[in-house]
């Protein structure tokens, strides 16, 4: 008797995710820093996109990077260094339904994988 082997490589109904909802690391949502100066191009979050449109350093905490969403969503990073080059993950202010679900998402995964 041949046992079916899924495309993932393993037995059907273990380990499987769908495509579009397959994790492929940690949600997050990055900005590249530069010499003190926010990349706003390029920043995406895993799934589905979103872009930052602005940064600026806040003015009460000056190692505190401020970011608005293409989706008008504010995000946060704190103790950012203003020399060399790093990539910070951000961080909601308040809750981001988006970034909620990517997480409970990536959580299946994980615990699929175990």
């Amino acid at each position: 008797m041949s046992e079916h082997v899924s495309e993932h490589g393993s037995e059907p109904g273990k380990n499987e995710i769908h495509d579009e909802e397959e994790a492929l690391g940690a949600p997050s949502f990055e900005i590249l820093v530069r010499e003190g100066e926010p990349v706003v191009s390029g920043s995406y979050f895993l799934h589905p996109p979103l872009r930052a449109v602005s940064a600026e350093w806040d003015a009460a905490d000056p190692a505190q990077l401020n970011v608005r969403a293409d989706d008008g969503s504010e995000w946060y990073a704190p103790d950012v260094p203003h020399t060399g080059m790093v990539n910070v993950v951000l961080q909601p202010v308040g809750d981001h339904p988006v970034l909620k679900q990517a997480r409970a998402v990536a959580h299946l995964a994980a615990e699929a994988d175990a």
